[in-house]
């Protein structure tokens, strides 16, 4: 029996709860992935149920009646659209879904990876989740889609085409669309690498062990090729450019496969065959592997770079890099053994010859200088016979501070500990890629733990005094 248009309206009342319901615990995921992963991982949410006159024209286009199967057969009647960052968001939120017990996954469509004819990019989900009505639970079904940023600017603007010539696309304009969505692909394969770029891991992982690779392709040629700025040995260049020179310099094109070449070395994605990248000079004479030429696209370029620099010097022995870093540690240093002389060596100096002069006794003090390791920061002589001494022992972490111990030895025997703590400023970019300082760098220590250390050393003065004197 064909469903009347009041129980039509009910059935879409219901999916209209069901879109409300699903939509909300969407977005609440949006707070617990940035602040999981430091960044917005859901952009925004869309959702919609469908009219009653698109139901009836669906339903009518493949035949169906519109009775109570209905609800069966069209399981998009209530949409979502989760618009989320980088193409491995994609990945992570459709994984999130999988997982959740108030809603199961029954089938699933990755258009991401294995895209329609047209370019259309996105990952389809459909769902049963229960709606819990004024009389009853009802389980039905719901369409979830996942897509970039990127997939859905192509998506959004390919739909107003659709419209435009209906089903009579014109071939050229249906071409182009999917050259755009390929595209509109590498963009976004290129904005997760830089992404990746710019975060620790690519950094320390997989940009410095391509630099190993090229430290080994260089050392190849000899001592000197090792004794230069590295940026001389790389050109700047098309994909396309790179291919003709290869032809030129004699590779067979069946050894290596176009859409290999047209591939960062370090990263591995895309680049476009217009788009310049840096190569290890063929004209240089150096030996490259014809199946591997060596091409970085930018990005990794900028990372590469500094660190080859720094593989060269540490080759050669020096190098400004190294220098760079040295002053970096020497400020360091400088800011770590003020703090120490001000909050440490000045106040301890002071006790002890204020209790010397009482006694008429001689104070000598040869302060140190802090440098990385155990060294002896400042010695005490009193009266000749009692020495009080005071050591460090730090190891630059370079990560969110630093920590540098401080021994308090009484005739060589340690009477106390404390820690002085240095914090790295903290600087965030803000949403116009300005960088903005968060929290300045900071010295602490803990002043009771110093005072208890400070009383502790008078006591033992005092005791040793005595028994000296007995």
């Amino acid at each position: 029996m064909e469903l009347t248009c009041t129980q039509l309206d009910s059935i879409l009342t219901m999916y209209k709860q069901l879109e409300t319901e699903v939509r909300v615990k969407l977005e609440a995921l949006k707070a617990p992935l940035e602040a999981k992963y430091g960044r917005p991982v859901i952009l925004f949410v869309e959702s919609r149920t469908k009219k009653s006159n698109s139901l009836i024209e669906k339903a009518r286009r493949y035949g169906w009646r519109l009775n109570d199967d209905i609800v069966n057969r069209i399981k998009d009647i209530a949409g979502l659209r989760v618009i989320v960052q980088h193409l491995d968001d994609v990945d992570l939120v459709v994984g999130i879904i999988r997982q959740r017990t108030d809603m199961r996954v029954v089938n699933e469509k990755d258009f991401v990876r294995t895209p329609k004819l047209s370019g259309y990019r996105s990952h389809h989900l459909i769902i049963e989740y229960t709606v819990h009505t004024p009389d009853q639970a009802i389980t039905r079904f719901a369409e979830i889609q996942v897509r970039t940023v990127g997939q859905h600017f192509w998506a959004v603007l390919q739909h107003s085409m659709m419209y435009k010539y209906g089903l009579d696309v014109p071939p050229h304009i249906a071409e182009n669309l999917r050259l755009l969505a390929q595209e509109t692909n590498n963009t976004d394969e290129k904005m997760m690498a830089m992404r990746r770029a710019v975060s620790r891991d690519l950094k320390t992982d997989n940009a410095r062990a391509y630099v190993f690779h090229l430290v080994d392709l260089l050392r190849q040629q000899g001592k000197d090729a090792t004794k230069h700025d590295p940026a001389n040995y790389f050109t700047s260049m098309t994909i396309l450019e790179l291919s003709f020179l290869l032809g030129r310099n004699g590779m067979d094109p069946q050894r290596f496969h176009g859409h290999r070449l047209a591939r960062c070395a370090c990263c591995h994605t895309p680049v476009l065959l217009h788009e310049e990248v840096q190569v290890l000079s063929l004209a240089t004479g150096l030996v490259q592997d014809a199946n591997e030429p060596v091409r970085m696209c930018n990005v990794c370029f900028s990372l590469v770079l500094p660190l080859l620099r720094h593989q060269f010097a540490l080759i050669n022995g020096s190098n400004q890099g190294l220098r760079v870093a040295e002053q970096e540690e020497a400020s360091l240093n400088r800011k770590l053994h003020q703090f120490f002389v001000e909050k440490v060596q000045n106040p301890l100096v002071q006790r002890l010859q204020q209790v010397a002069r009482f006694r008429n006794e001689r104070v000598i003090v040869n302060p140190g200088v802090l440098d990385v390791g155990s060294v002896t920061l400042l010695k005490v002589v009193v009266s000749d016979l009692l020495t009080l001494q005071v050591d460090s022992d730090w190891e630059p972490k370079y990560g969110v501070s630093e920590t540098l111990s401080i021994y308090f030895k009484f005739n060589y025997r340690i009477a106390g500990k404390v820690n002085l703590i240095y914090r790295y400023p903290e600087i965030e970019w803000d949403e116009f890629h300005e960088p903005e300082l968060v929290e300045q760098e900071s010295l602490v220590i803990a002043d009771t733990e110093l005072e208890r250390v400070f009383a502790q050393i008078e006591a033992l003065l005092h005791e040793a005094r005595n028994s000296l004197l007995a």
